[in-house]
């Protein structure tokens, strides 16, 4: 009888124990998924310049009315200043040209785009987006957009 007794008595706190487990892990999950859902709506609300490390070098080549391409490098330093190097590839009559400009970019309004020398450029995780460069000799395209990306 007492042997019963003690099963019994095991038996029921090995429920509570298991019950006790699910309770507690369930509640736990709960609570990671608000963490998760509170954390990804304050990383949407931020601003490109808040969310993304933009400072760097990027790459891109453009098209060339009369040459090979148009090989653009842009770095983007901390203290808010660029340079930008333009390399026209050279072609069969004429040797490549390298122009150089360096000034301070700066941050639109609502920090969504950077512009520099009047260019804007909007950015996203290791990409800029270059919409209708004010470049000589590049083949225009109104509806493209060109992607620098970074090195």
């Amino acid at each position: 009888m007492r042997e019963k007794i003690m099963r019994n008595f095991i038996a029921q706190q090995v429920i509570f124990l298991v019950i006790t487990t699910l309770l507690f892990n369930v509640s736990c999950q709960d609570e990671k998924k608000d963490n998760k859902q509170d954390s990804q709506t304050e990383w949407q609300d931020k601003s490109p310049k808040e969310k993304w490390d933009y400072t760097g070098n990027y790459q891109v080549t453009l098209p060339c009315i009369d040459c090979k391409g148009i090989i653009v490098k842009l770095e983007l330093k901390e203290d808010g200043s660029y340079r930008i190097i333009k390399n026209y590839n050279e072609n069969d009559n004429t040797p490549g040209e390298i122009k150089t400009e360096i000034g301070q970019f700066r941050w639109s309004e609502n920090d969504s785009l950077i512009i520099l020398n009047n260019e804007e450029f909007s950015i996203s995780d290791n990409v800029l987006s270059w919409k209708n460069p004010n470049i000589e000799r590049i083949e225009t395209d109104s509806t493209k957009t060109y992607t620098l990306r970074k090195l």
